[in-house]
């Protein structure tokens, strides 16, 4: 039976976690959407700002590597990347690498879009503040490994987090340890978004 049905939920723990996780992404794309609405881009193409503000790698910010990261088509990004440009908020710089691609970056205009609607995720913030210490680490520690076993069947593209990097030494239950740093880990440390990341 389908977890979006009630009554299994009164029988199946699996369902009762799933329905609950839809719960929690139509919160984020409700805030996602209303920001964006607000200042007249779509959710993709907010989201497309956002990225490309704290992802300075060159290699990040092509469009081919955005359409893999959002699990979406090149022509999708491609269409955002469009609408973009004809707000002025973002530019496209030749890869001097590679003069047939090209890098896309913020103009100033697409900062100060970037830095007026980057936190809409604060009733979450504010949700997830009220936790304790005790249930953010569980929580944490869930959510990791859930996003790690979904990764390995391949329904979310590749994570640069703890778990996937070469210098990832553990368990991923009790046991963390980092060979870049030496040092262990604990829950809090682990990372989603690392910069030394670096693939087996």
């Amino acid at each position: 039976m389908s977890s979006f049905n009630p009554e299994q939920h009164l029988i199946n723990i699996n369902s009762k976690i799933i329905a609950s996780l839809e719960k929690i992404s139509e919160v984020f794309r409700v805030l996602l959407q209303a920001q964006a609405q607000g200042h007249g881009l779509s959710s993709t193409q907010l989201q497309l700002l956002l990225f490309i503000k704290y992802h300075p790698a060159p290699h990040q910010r092509k469009a081919a590597f955005m359409a893999k990261e959002f699990n979406v088509t090149k022509a999708t990004i491609s269409d955002s990347v469009k609408a973009l440009e004809q707000k002025q908020l973002i530019q496209r710089i030749t890869d001097p690498q590679d003069s047939r691609s090209f890098i896309l970056s913020l103009t100033g205009k697409g900062q100060e879009l970037a830095a007026a609607t980057e936190n809409f995720t604060m009733p979450l913030d504010h949700a997830v503040d009220s936790l304790s210490v005790d249930q953010k680490e569980y929580l944490l520690y869930s959510v990791f490994d859930l996003i790690y076993r979904l990764n390995q069947t391949g329904i979310i593209s590749t994570q640069r987090m703890c778990y996937n990097c070469h210098y990832y030494n553990g368990n991923r239950r009790d046991d963390h340890y980092c060979n870049l740093v030496k040092q262990p880990l604990t829950i809090g440390d682990l990372r989603l978004e690392c910069p030394e990341f670096t693939k087996p």
